[in-house]
């Protein structure tokens, strides 16, 4: 069984699991090292990775745990792609937002998208509010903010726990951000919880935020209505334009990748199934020279 542990980029994921370790001594596993290095493992504790556990193929791995009785906990930043139950660790969107593009600039290479594209949900992961609705629609995800997180009482604890099928003791936690942002500062770059506000959020970066974003801040109490209100209508006509044209760009874009993909696994099954005739031809033969 996997329980995804679900979240838009740095939306508090790395809290969460060192949170796990530290208080129920649960390993967690990264979908994207696996499909990447073929190495699954990630142990945290203290300041980063601990154990690497290689296991073979990510395919390998993800059948195993998917068919398996014990628990695999498993991060994601992904879409879902199994009916298997979720923890979605969300967060105020623009400090995920800025974050985001921040995290963009100190660990990949250009061109990479600016802060305005991570609001538009112009990345790989799309848009904050639509990654959100994609996990928490599906009826069998838990939430949990990164703010509850930072203190992660007792009752929270419990939850989890309860959700990830954890029957043994639960430690109380201590938060050790401030070791972690003495260790990796570029990576752990604050533990405030709190929007405070930066020179990077402009005034029509949170106008063009707020109008794509603001109704899914109100749901979750990040924001409120009069707020969101206001910031909409401080778009000038020709942001209101370019916003609309760029989420119905963005739209076609993620439902053209989603027939590609599609085409991609047919593709894919009809290349195993001529490998597998290509070898049995070839045993064939060769039995019979």
């Amino acid at each position: 069984m996997i329980v995804w542990l679900a979240s838009y980029p740095r939306s508090g994921n790395t809290l969460f699991r060192t949170v796990l370790f530290k208080t129920m001594g649960l390993m967690s596993f990264s979908d994207e090292l696996g499909q990447k290095a073929g190495v699954v493992a990630v142990a945290l504790q203290g300041t980063g990775v601990a154990e690497k556990i290689k296991i073979g193929e990510w395919d390998e791995f993800y059948r195993k745990a998917l068919e398996a009785d014990e628990v695999f906990l498993v991060k994601t930043h992904r879409p879902p792609c199994d009916d298997q139950p979720a923890i979605y660790i969300v967060r105020d969107g623009r400090k995920s937002c800025l974050s985001y593009s921040r995290y963009h600039q100190r660990f990949t290479r250009p061109p990479y998208p600016s802060l305005l594209d991570v609001v538009l949900g112009a990345d790989y992961y799309g848009g904050w509010s639509d990654h959100y609705r994609t996990w928490m629609t599906r009826g069998n995800a838990m939430l949990v903010r990164y703010e509850e997180l930072v203190n992660a009482p007792g009752e929270l604890l419990a939850s989890i726990a309860e959700t990830v099928r954890h029957r043994g003791e639960i430690l109380p936690w201590n938060n050790p951000f401030d070791e972690l942002h003495r260790e990796n500062p570029d990576f752990f770059r604050e533990g405030v919880s709190a929007w405070q506000g930066d020179p990077a959020w402009t005034h029509l970066i949170d106008a063009a935020f707020f109008y794509l974003h603001g109704d899914l801040m109100i749901e979750l109490g990040y924001a409120n209505p009069e707020t969101v209100m206001a910031a909409r209508k401080d778009i000038p006509d020709e942001w209101f334009e370019l916003v609309e044209t760029s989420r119905r760009f963005l739209a076609g874009k993620k439902e053209y990748e989603a027939i590609c993909a599609e085409r991609q696994t047919v593709i894919d099954g009809l290349k195993q199934a001529c490998d597998e005739r290509l070898e049995l031809i070839h045993r064939l033969t060769k039995s019979k020279a």
